[in-house]
């Protein structure tokens, strides 16, 4: 009979790993520091796992098994000698220790020791060959061979069998072929694969990444469960966005023909489609905690959030939905049976310097300006809502964050909500911060057509809106009080009108106008005709109105 020496008897060990290996016929043999489940391992030989599948239960015996506690080198040499395969499930904080044993047991063997490394992070072969070497091992022998593990396994009610656990039925176990030193052990649920770095940032961006975004921004909407979030149309569309975008960004940075693309393009969707499916298990009730659990770690630079938003700039896609997600794992608030919550709770950093310190953003950073811009689409609709119009998440992650070019949006800015652009009318809500300028500019006749004149109407604050009627030398000392020192000479309309909530004004073609708003800040819906931003004519001649593209200001 085939063995396989299992390091890890907790939730992927004991609830995936070993279950893969005995249903095909192997011996499986759990080395722990869990004194009670190596004890109850080595009396029994046997356990149950219970699949929990949205349409009921099954109970699956696990069997044969056995227990050696990790204290036991000798013993746990001893069996490495003779196994046919070894696997590690003790998370990547713990590999290090393997390294004594490892080496012993391979000084033991006269043939290479493949172990499949069944931990979610990049560096796990790394950090396994690296204790193997400390502890005087040959790895030459050794072959750490890369998985990736989907299997959802949530915490289980409490109960008196120390082996007993719930699981998902999911039952695929990829492994990176090329990673093998001897022969690739042939079993169901075990899947040979070529080009594993897919696979690998597959599970590591789209299966991680997506069921964080679900919990990170479920938890700020109070979910206790994942199947809750999936409940929330508007948050799913929000993760279906995120994926998507590293979907486009994995097709780019694996594909090398039109068909490869397209190929890889369908598996994430298929991936993504039964994800959706397993999300919305309710028999299995996967605590949002769980999922948000270790925020440290889950915003690392390479792990499922960071990593992946880092590797969408790099392939020129822009992980707005994404950014989103981020910023809600900084703000997240980890309950007190979070190992490191008080450290984390602790933490009173902005968001910058928070990802500087764990995910080793520079200021400079692609991410970081796609950061920011999340945090100013996040107020613009948490602005736009307040004044009691309905905005929808997908339309939250494409509210344009206008800065003219200038770099100075709290100032001289405007976050633009579009409903529709047509070469016939345009509709789209304006959210201002308190002060913040929208600068002097009209709107002229573009190919014959002539430019567009819209209408105000404030929903929201209050709107100073200047027009033609009175100049810098007449009467034009209101207006002045507004304009930043060094941009006076950038505005020549002062005739001020005052919008209240309700109130409304509509502003011809060819005029020139700006506006600023209230010390609250507004919200201001805009109603026109067709939108032309390149055909916009500023006052201020420094002022790129296509610097970030969208639709136009006013």
């Amino acid at each position: 009979m085939p063995s396989l020496v299992l390091f890890g008897a907790g939730n992927i060990g004991r609830g995936f790993i070993a279950p893969v290996f005995t249903a095909a016929g192997w011996q499986v043999t759990m080395v722990d520091i869990d004194q009670l489940r190596i004890a109850a391992l080595q009396h029994r030989r046997a356990y149950t796992i219970i699949e929990v599948a949205a349409t009921g239960e099954r109970s699956v015996s696990v069997a044969p098994v056995d227990g050696i506690l990790a204290s036991e080198v000798d013993a746990v040499a001893a069996a490495l000698a003779d196994c046919d395969c070894a696997a590690t499930a003790v998370g990547l904080a713990a590999l290090p220790h393997l390294g004594v044993p490892l080496a012993a047991g391979l000084a033991k063997r006269d043939r290479p020791l493949d172990v499949l490394l069944c931990e979610n992070g990049l560096e796990a072969c790394d950090c396994l060959r690296t204790a193997v070497r400390a502890a005087g091992g040959n790895d030459a022998q050794l072959g750490c061979v890369r998985t990736s593990i989907g299997r959802m396994i949530p915490p289980g009610t409490s109960h008196d069998d120390p082996l007993m656990i719930r699981v998902e039925p999911y039952n695929h176990l990829p492994v990176a072929s090329a990673d093998f030193r001897g022969p690739i052990p042939q079993l169901p649920g075990l899947e040979p694969q070529a080009n594993f770095s897919l696979v690998v940032e597959q599970k590591l961006y789209l299966h991680n990444a997506s069921h964080a975004v679900l919990a990170y921004l479920g938890a700020e909407r109070g979910y206790a469960t994942i199947p809750d979030c999936m409940d929330d149309a508007g948050l799913v569309a929000l993760m279906r966005q995120a994926a998507g975008e590293v979907s486009a960004a994995l097709v780019r940075a694996h594909a090398d023909s039109m068909a490869e693309a397209a190929r890889i393009a369908a598996s994430c969707g298929d991936l993504l489609d039964d994800l959706c499916l397993r999300y919305r298990n309710r028999g299995l009730g996967d605590p949002v905690p769980r999922v948000a659990r270790d925020p440290v770690r889950k915003l690392g630079p390479r792990d499922r959030l960071i990593g992946a938003a880092r590797l969408c700039h790099q392939q020129g896609v822009v992980p707005q939905a994404l950014a989103h997600a981020i910023l809600a794992a900084c703000r997240y608030r980890a309950p007190d049976d979070d190992p490191g919550a008080a450290a984390w709770n602790a933490r009173h950093q902005a968001w910058p310097q928070l990802l500087a310190d764990i995910a080793q953003l520079d200021p400079e950073d692609d991410l970081m300006s796609t950061l920011t811009t999340a945090e100013r689409q996040l107020q613009a609709a948490q602005r736009i809502r307040a004044a009691g119009l309905l905005l929808r998440d997908d339309e939250m992650t494409a509210i344009e964050i206008a800065d003219f070019g200038l770099d100075r949006f709290d100032q001289i800015g405007l976050a633009i909500s579009v409903y529709i652009n047509t070469d016939r009318y345009c509709a789209k809500e304006l959210a201002m911060l308190p002060g913040q300028i929208c600068p002097e500019h009209r709107h002229p006749s573009v190919d014959g057509m002539r430019g567009k004149q819209e209408t105000f109407r404030v929903r929201a604050g209050t709107c100073h809106l200047f027009l033609p009627g009175l100049n810098r030398e007449q009467g034009g000392e209101a207006a002045a009080a507004f304009w930043p020192a060094d941009k006076r000479d950038s505005f020549t309309v002062c005739k001020q009108l005052t919008l209240q909530p309700g109130e409304q004004y509509t502003i011809d073609p060819d005029t020139p106008h700006w506006f600023v708003a209230g010390p609250e800040g507004c919200v201001v819906s805009e109603f026109s005709s067709a939108s032309r931003d390149d055909a916009d004519i500023f006052t201020d001649p420094i002022i790129d109105r296509m610097a970030g593209a969208g639709p136009h200001p006013g």
